[in-house]
């Protein structure tokens, strides 16, 4: 697949918010703006499929931060 590249301009804000998703997910911003454009254009079968999996493993990525600890996959719950 060839690759071209874009310049674009965005508000400070939106940089910032931008910034600590990379740094949560560990995604390049190339990842994130190519994810972001196909999902948006509805084009996601241009992104290639492991791009797409990355993709989703970084938005699992701070879920899992939140998940209690004790709990493991697999194994369910035990409420009080």
């Amino acid at each position: 697949m060839t690759r071209v590249s874009v310049a674009v301009r965005i508000p400070e804000a939106l940089h910032k918010r931008l910034k600590a998703y990379l740094s949560n997910t560990r995604s390049s911003k190339t990842e994130v703006v190519i994810n972001a454009l196909a999902q948006y254009l509805g084009a996601t079968e241009e992104v290639l499929l492991n791009q797409r999996v990355k993709a989703l493993e970084s938005q699992v990525a701070p879920l899992r931060a939140e998940v209690k600890p004790d709990l493991h996959p697999g194994e369910a719950q035990e409420e009080a």
